[in-house]
């Protein structure tokens, strides 16, 4: 009985293992021309002006939901989309990471994704991004004092200074885009599944 159920057991490990076998540089995802980060992380560069990128939010949190102990899920917003200005764009990094900062980023992200895609909102100027986080308690003044402070400011610049970086790599010409541990980017086209995404995210953490 007890050798029954260890060859179960590694009948149903070895798909799992036939697929991280098969994840192919070039395919599946691609190895940059950057170096590796310190620490393991999956960043997701996004905007909240792009379609995709709502479309795709509950594979991005299922994605973070599934990551090992230890690995950190960054979520890096961009301001290079047309349709707005790169100011524009940039006010709404600001709002997310305010948001994150007062503990309601989930919570501003759903409201902005919301707004632009359902209720078709833009946001133009930061009077628009302010009312929003002020309905989501988030008062006025205490958005005007914490962009003049020096965490959301570097933040923001690291945003800026990420998107630039792997821009330059090639490996960021579109948004939503996932890169593992800064060095490789995952060819998210290519994958049939959340699992199969979720198994290429854990392989990559290890290369």
């Amino acid at each position: 009985m007890l050798k029954r159920l260890k060859v179960a057991i590694l009948a149903l490990c070895f798909p799992v293992l036939a697929i991280a076998a098969d994840f192919q540089d070039g395919k599946h995802y691609t190895t940059l021309n950057t170096d590796a980060s310190k620490n393991p992380k999956v960043t997701e560069f996004f905007s909240f002006y792009c379609p995709h990128c709502y479309r795709l939010e509950p594979v991005a949190k299922a994605v973070e939901d599934n990551l090992p102990d230890g690995v950190k899920f960054v979520r890096s917003h961009v301001n290079f989309l047309g349709g707005a200005s790169a100011q524009t764009q940039s006010n709404l990094s600001y709002a997310y990471i305010i948001a994150k900062q007062e503990g309601k980023g989930e919570q501003i992200a759903q409201q902005l994704f919301h707004s632009i895609h359902e209720r078709r909102e833009r946001f133009l100027n930061i009077d628009d991004v302010k009312r929003l986080l002020e309905l989501n308690g988030i008062p006025k003044e205490k958005f005007d004092q914490a962009m003049t402070s020096m965490p959301v400011i570097v933040a923001e610049a690291e945003m800026v200074q990420a998107q630039q970086r792997m821009s330059d790599a090639g490996g960021l010409n579109s948004v939503p885009t996932f890169i593992v541990n800064d060095k490789y980017k995952i060819e998210i086209r290519s994958l049939k599944s959340q699992q199969e995404l979720n198994e290429l995210v854990a392989y990559l953490l290890k290369k």
